[in-house]
């Protein structure tokens, strides 16, 4: 007797576009990073001097609107509201610039070409909270809820995010798809069992093969690119273009 094991829910395509010894000596892309590369050292090097600058920075200009004020209407009149003021007001001119022409540089690079076979880039997939489980086409009961819970789901991304964290820079093309999802072969022989549902880098598997082939199609509704700088920030590619 045989069965098939689908995840009716939503899975997302991860692909991260980083500056690496492989990525750099890319027969077609590799100028691109060590482009990208300058650039982000150069904005590294301005932030840190934002991050020195900013409080005497915000100091000085402080003092010159309330003496503006007060040479205007009057001696303590008005004056700037210590409360609402933010020594993050104070941003440098020369680390937009940079972030521009490294959003231009991206923006010129990517097509569909570079986001479909790039092979320097990071790929992965995550299983999406939310969806159920079926057997057959018939929903069962099952605890998913609780693999999703689980330290196992959320570790992966985290270790993800953390690795990334530390980079100067990067892009992340992330495209997220609802369907119906089962296992390689599709098919299992003799009688399902939740018990043998788990989860591994983010993904249900059942068996241990994960559940990610779309049985009858999916829907694409959220595709989006990015690019991340190192002072935190980020801004969005046209996707139009790729």
């Amino acid at each position: 007797m045989s069965f098939e094991v689908t995840y009716n829910g939503d899975i997302q395509h991860i692909k991260v576009f980083y500056s690496t010894e492989k990525t750099r000596a890319g027969k077609y892309y590799g100028d691109f990073y060590k482009k990208m590369d300058a650039l982000a050292s150069d904005l590294k090097r301005l932030k840190q001097e934002l991050d020195e600058d900013s409080e005497k920075a915000a100091k000085i200009a402080k003092d010159a609107a309330n003496k503006a004020l007060s040479e205007r209407f009057g001696s303590l009149r008005y004056i700037i509201d210590e409360y609402h003021w933010d020594e993050d007001m104070v941003i440098s001119k020369i680390l937009d610039d940079r972030k521009e022409e490294m959003l231009s540089l991206a923006q010129k690079t990517f097509n569909n070409e570079v986001l479909l076979e790039e092979d320097g880039a990071e790929e992965y997939k995550i299983h999406l909270e939310e969806g159920g489980i079926e057997v057959d086409g018939k929903p069962v009961e099952t605890s998913i809820m609780e693999l999703f819970d689980s330290d196992e789901y959320h570790e992966f991304s985290e270790s993800k995010l953390e690795k990334l964290e530390k980079l100067d820079w990067f892009i992340i093309w992330s495209r997220t798809e609802a369907g119906e999802f089962k296992t390689e072969g599709g098919q299992h022989e003799g009688n399902f069992s939740s018990k043998e549902l788990n989860i591994k880098n983010s993904l249900l598997t059942f068996r241990g093969l994960p559940l990610v082939y779309p049985s009858n199609g999916v829907d694409v509704f959220s595709n989006e690119l990015e690019i991340h700088f190192i002072d935190e920030t980020r801004a969005s590619l046209d996707l139009t273009d790729a």
